[in-house]
Formats: structure tokens, C-alpha cells, sequence
């Protein structure tokens, strides 16, 4: 075996060894910043496929199509939510952009569930179910972005990532109501999943491969 070799299957075990800290860190209460994003890209995993898998098949909704769909997504605002405030460490309950997240969130979900209940005006209704979600992930995401320019917290490169999956998510938003009205209809449970997903799995991708490249 060549000293080459061996360096390389040195440094391959380091970096190995130094993600799985890495991730166990993220996964360990009190959680960091990065560990509630891996929670918010389980929320997108299952929120956006069940609802895809109930529009799909609606046999397997309990509780009816658009009920069902709503309670996945209440269930996991509440569970984030929770998890946020319960298991985080204090920096990340006090930071402004969580809290900014947190509250569009809940918004989101009240707006369902008032369309449930039969508050929101007849006229309104077709706009108040998915619409309020992609709104939610845009503005989310644009402030992610804006918020602190100049904190290392966040790379440029991550802020730029953020900052054009906000941009297209709220043009998609806007091009549903008028001409891209019926490709975002029904393509709309893919298109959340992506949008959801790409940036959250950018920033996590990110951070492990720098840490692994440091190795």
C-alpha cells in the first residue's frame, strides 16, 4: 500500500468519523440551528409526499382528501414548532429569523384550518389551501437570505441559494393565478416538495461537505 493510499484511507475514516459527530451533534438536544433544519426537511419529506400520496390515491386519506392533507400539515407545524421551542438551545430560540419562520408557519396552518371551518369567503377559498404554503417557503426563505447580510453565520453562497428559491417560489405563486395557473395546480405537490427541500439540502450538504474536506 502506497503512503498515497494511506493517506487517502486516513483521511476518508476522519471524515467519516467527523460527519457522524457532526450529525449526531445536529440530532442531540439542546438543538443547533442546523439540527432544527434537518427537522424542517423531514417536515417537507413527509408533509409534501403524503400529500402527494393522498391525491394519488385518496382511498388512503382518512379523513377525506383536502381534511387529510391539512392535518399532516397541522401535525407537523405543531411538531416543529414544539421541537423548536422545547429542544433548541436558547441562540436559536432567540434568533429573529426562526421566529420569523415560526410564524409564517403557523399562519400558514390557520389560514387551513379557517378554510376548513368555512370562514374564509367562498370567493377566496380556491387560494387558500396550498397558496398560503408556497407563500410561506418564498417570504421564508428571502428573509433567510436578507436578514444579516453580513453574518458569517450564513455563507454567500447559501444566501444566494436561499434568495433564488425565494424569488422562484413567489413567482410560481404569482404565475398561479394567471398563466401558469394550471401547471402549478397540478403539479403542486412536487413543485412544494422541491422548493422545500433543494435549499434546506443545499445549506445541510454544505456544512457536511466542508467538514469533510477539512479532514
Amino acid at each position: 500500500m502506497t503512503s498515497e493510499t494511506t493517506d487517502w484511507s486516513g483521511r476518508l475514516h476522519r471524515s467519516r468519523v467527523a460527519l457522524a459527530l457532526y450529525f449526531r451533534r445536529l440530532l442531540s438536544p439542546p438543538l443547533p440551528g442546523d439540527g432544527l433544519l434537518l427537522f424542517g426537511f423531514l417536515e417537507g419529506v413527509l408533509g409534501w409526499g403524503l400529500s402527494w400520496t393522498f391525491s394519488r390515491d385518496p382511498s388512503l386519506a382518512p379523513f377525506g382528501l383536502v381534511q387529510s392533507i391539512v392535518a399532516v400539515w397541522i401535525l407537523l407545524t405543531v411538531g416543529i414548532v414544539f421541537f423548536g421551542v422545547t429542544y433548541t438551545s436558547p441562540s436559536v430560540r432567540r434568533n429573529r429569523v426562526w421566529l420569523v419562520w415560526g410564524g409564517l408557519n403557523v399562519a400558514a396552518t390557520l389560514v387551513n384550518v379557517a378554510a376548513l371551518a368555512g370562514v374564509v369567503p367562498s370567493a377566496a377559498l380556491q387560494y387558500a389551501y396550498w397558496h398560503p404554503w408556497l407563500a410561506v417557503l418564498g417570504t421564508g426563505y428571502l428573509v433567510t437570505a436578507l436578514y444579516n447580510w453580513e453574518s458569517p453565520q450564513i455563507r454567500r453562497q447559501e444566501r444566494v441559494v436561499y434568495a433564488l428559491a425565494g424569488v422562484v417560489t413567489l413567482g410560481l405563486l404569482a404565475g398561479s393565478l394567471g398563466p401558469l395557473r394550471g401547471f402549478v395546480t397540478l403539479n403542486i405537490f412536487a413543485i412544494g416538495a422541491v422548493v422545500h427541500l433543494v435549499p434546506i439540502g443545499h445549506d445541510v450538504l454544505a456544512d457536511a461537505v466542508l467538514i469533510a474536506r477539512r479532514q
